[in-house]
């Protein structure tokens, strides 16, 4: 919510806030599915908000955007046809297209504003959207996976939280057909929420991917403007017994010197979890 010259992201059971000062609302408009807002603040940048809660600022979005991509891209053997559901911003699109054997990017978004809104104000984030190499279908991920099969080495799922039209994208039939989708050892990555304060939500998320796919590999991550800093993501192989610490050492120390946060050691270290959140896995 706004008041006087602050927004604050009240979270979930008011266990805390999230506020900063605006300085200018560049952008604010409904669409079918959520309201969008485009405020500026001197020292995050631009900051997209949807339903008045923080999807990404331009001062801290590569957190985020590069342990989402990376780790299963340096994970999957040659990595050349990745579909990205949610993220129209653009920007797992970007660095999806940093690993040099990619020739085919999906992006399936649901709400065309987002696009179009991460073009306008956001467009050294949303470049890549625009390469030869990228398709993009406005449309529901849900509905769009259940007609795949076998067809991606990659699937990030850059999703907002579960609530609204994110719901099903946290689902046992979903994880399902996101592992129908993908060629024989490939690799998918979601956000999975915050350890920190949403620990039991955490564990219901993964245990519906590891329903779906027989594996499911918790890793961490800090995103400092999203609820308590501490995020998580899952990452999950359509085959057994893989490993997600033996990964493509040459490919990762490449991509990672055009990384922000990303590098070999970090994707190792991001596995490694507390006494707290594998007592609650």
């Amino acid at each position: 919510m706004m008041k006087d010259d602050w927004f604050i992201e009240e979270y979930k059971d008011q266990v805390g806030a999230l506020s900063f000062r605006v300085e200018e609302l560049l952008f604010e408009g409904k669409s079918p599915y959520q309201d969008i807002k485009v405020v500026y603040n001197p020292f995050f940048g631009n900051i997209m908000l949807l339903d008045d809660l923080v999807m990404l600022t331009e001062k801290d979005e590569f957190f985020y955007h590069d342990m989402l991509v990376h780790v299963p891209m340096v994970s999957a053997a040659n990595p050349e046809q990745v579909l990205i559901i949610g993220g129209g911003d653009g920007c797992s699109v970007r660095e999806a297209l940093k690993h040099k054997s990619v020739n085919r990017v999906v992006l399936c978004e649901i709400d065309e504003m987002v696009i179009n809104v991460a073009r306008e104000y956001f467009p050294g984030l949303a470049s890549m959207l625009n390469d030869q190499r990228v398709e993009i279908r406005v449309g529901d991920g849900i509905e769009y996976t259940k007609s795949l099969q076998s067809e991606f080495d990659c699937i990030l799922i850059d999703s907002t939280d579960p609530i609204g039209p994110a719901v099903g994208l946290f689902t046992i039939e979903f994880y399902a057909n996101v592992r129908d989708a993908l060629r024989e050892g490939g690799v998918m990555s979601a956000q999975t929420e915050s350890p920190a304060w949403r620990l039991e939500d955490v564990a219901v998320i993964r245990s519906n991917i590891e329903k779906a796919f027989g594996n499911a590999h918790l890793y961490l991550c800090p995103i400092p403007c999203y609820p308590s800093g501490l995020w998580s993501f899952t990452l999950s192989f359509k085959a057994h017994g893989k490993d997600p610490l033996v990964f493509d050492m040459e490919r990762a120390n490449a991509v990672a010197g055009d990384c922000t946060y990303y590098n070999p050691e970090v994707h190792k270290a991001a596995f490694a979890l507390p006494n707290f959140i594998r007592k609650a896995l």
